[in-house]
């Protein structure tokens, strides 16, 4: 199987995304999105950059999929608060021939605020789920958007911490005996965090790190703009598999599609 990870950033390098998307669909069985945005508004298609009509556009251009959206924020496009109805979340699109078996998100940072956000800093975060079955096992597919922080050197702090630690305890439960078979799980997306903290170092005790075996140099692209400053963080995003899970490639291909490179995973 194929599986692709992608931090989007809204859309905003559009035609390229949508070219690399198309393209990638025929041999893709799997598409985790982060930074999804949908919007009753039908009179724009951008605000502020951020392409607000995304999950309907991907859903048109993959027409052969099934997809699940895991709504985390509302009221903000890339930029901040917005006056009008839109949300932002995870999205995943499956092949037709494989069957959802079930999906849904959990909490892994709830800020305690009012609702009222001048940015993502704090903003409540949730990962979304889903299970197919392979080779007669359920296989746990967990698509994470983490938090980020004003400071921001992407490294340890309280909030990090408790969401790490809620991330590799539901993907625990998930590996959990169903029926006589143990599951195996997949955990990928944009954590907003460097490799050296333990957030991250957290993982590898019961999960691999493709990022670390396969030795990944960034996972961000060179239209990031810290790319090539003082500021630039070359990590945020990584993918865990579980033991029972045999990767037969990993790669991080540089293209200009987002402020991410996708992480491109193929298993059996």
């Amino acid at each position: 199987m194929k599986l692709i990870c992608l931090n989007i950033w809204g859309g905003k390098i559009y035609e390229p995304l949508m070219k690399f998307v198309r393209e990638q669909a025929e041999s893709t069985d799997i598409f985790c999105f982060q930074e999804v945005f949908r919007s009753p508004r039908k009179d724009v298609e951008t605000s502020n950059g951020t392409r607000i009509h995304m999950l309907d556009e991907f859903a048109t251009a993959l027409p052969d999929f099934n997809y699940v959206f895991h709504p985390v924020i509302s009221g903000v496009d890339n930029s901040g608060p917005v006056d009008f109805e839109i949300e932002m979340g995870q999205a995943e699109f499956v092949k037709k021939s494989i069957p959802i078996v079930s999906s849904g998100e959990a909490p892994i940072y709830s800020p305690e605020d009012d609702g009222s956000f001048d940015t993502y800093e704090f903003m409540p975060r949730n990962l979304g789920y889903f299970r197919i079955t392979r080779a007669n096992k359920q296989l746990t597919l967990i698509n994470i958007h983490g938090l980020t922080h004003k400071s921001d050197n992407k490294l340890d702090n309280p909030e990090r911490l408790e969401q790490s630690r809620a991330i590799k305890e539901f993907a625990v439960q998930a590996c959990l005996p169903a029926g006589r078979e143990k599951g195996d799980v997949i955990i990928c997306g944009d954590f907003n965090i460097l490799p050296e903290a333990e957030s991250i170092i957290t993982f590898s005790d019961l999960f691999t790190d493709l990022i670390k075996k396969y030795g990944i140099q960034t996972t961000r692209s060179r239209i990031s703009p810290w790319y090539g400053t003082p500021n630039e963080m070359k990590f945020s995003d990584y993918a865990f598999a579980s033991p029972g899970i045999e990767i037969t490639d990993f790669k991080v291909p540089d293209v200009e599609i987002s402020d991410h490179l996708p992480l491109i995973i193929e298993f059996r």
